[in-house]
């Protein structure tokens, strides 16, 4: 499976919708669509100055629920948010909104598994997913309560770091890129032995390559952000790369 992540209003709200509507129609597997935030923690330089050029625009959520019926897809579309906008907005807000929208739930970067389990129940009572984040530095008990919290699949973060690199997945086994080379390994086998859930792969994921070695590495899905949004502002380019990747599917 192949998941792909794009920032709401970057470049404009125009290519965004044009994003959407490609995404759909190559039917890839799964879209994050970015709420762009001021201190995205996770994120490296590019979604940063996507997300900043996108509130400069004006981009908020209810931009975003306006953006993403305007783009009227099928594909199922995940909002990948920091906690603080969608807190701000409101919880009850957020779930009329994705319900009457089509879109499927949340992912929340900073919400740790310690604080998620109201949440969760409060998405999964409303029918919508929220996914939570594992890292390969997680312990084997908070491994599982993220695996039996997180739905519909576990996101699996490669490495300790930011989004994008220039490192090959081999180089990401581990905290670092020469740090431990089997631990994601086996934070993948942890992972998978707590039952049939799907793992997406994500961080540093950014060619046709990689997605396959993504699968190799025993991921579920491979999900792509930084490269996307880089190549969001030329609609060709980012056609003709989500059309490799699809070779690697």
């Amino acid at each position: 499976m192949l998941g792909i992540y794009i920032t709401a209003g970057y470049p404009d709200e125009r290519r965004t919708i044009e994003l959407l509507q490609f995404l759909d129609k190559s039917q890839v597997d799964l879209i994050e669509l970015g709420v762009p935030f001021s201190d995205p923690l996770a994120d490296g330089p590019v979604i940063q100055a996507a997300a900043f050029q996108a509130l400069q625009q004006g981009t908020n959520l209810d931009r975003i629920f306006e953006i993403y019926k305007q783009a009227d897809i099928k594909t199922k579309t995940i909002l990948f948010s920091y906690y603080n906008p969608l807190y701000a907005y409101g919880w009850d807000k957020i779930i009329k909104q994705c319900l009457i929208n089509g879109i499927s739930g949340i992912l929340i970067p900073d919400l740790p598994v310690d604080e998620a389990e109201e949440l969760c129940k409060k998405f999964n009572d409303a029918g919508l997913d929220l996914v939570l984040l594992a890292a390969i530095t997680s312990t084997e008990e908070r491994l599982k309560r993220i695996y039996e919290l997180s739905q519909p699949f576990v996101y699996l973060v490669s490495r300790v770091g930011i989004t994008g690199s220039d490192d090959d997945i081999a180089s990401l086994r581990g905290g670092t890129a020469k740090q431990s080379t089997n631990q994601l390994d086996e934070v993948m086998k942890k992972l998978k032995s707590f039952g049939d859930k799907p793992i997406a792969l994500g961080f540093g994921i950014d060619s046709p390559e990689k997605v396959e070695a993504a699968y190799k590495q025993g991921a579920d899905m491979a999900i792509i952000g930084s490269k996307t949004v880089k190549l969001s502002e030329d609609l060709t380019e980012f056609e003709n790369f989500i059309d490799s990747l699809k070779t690697k599917v």
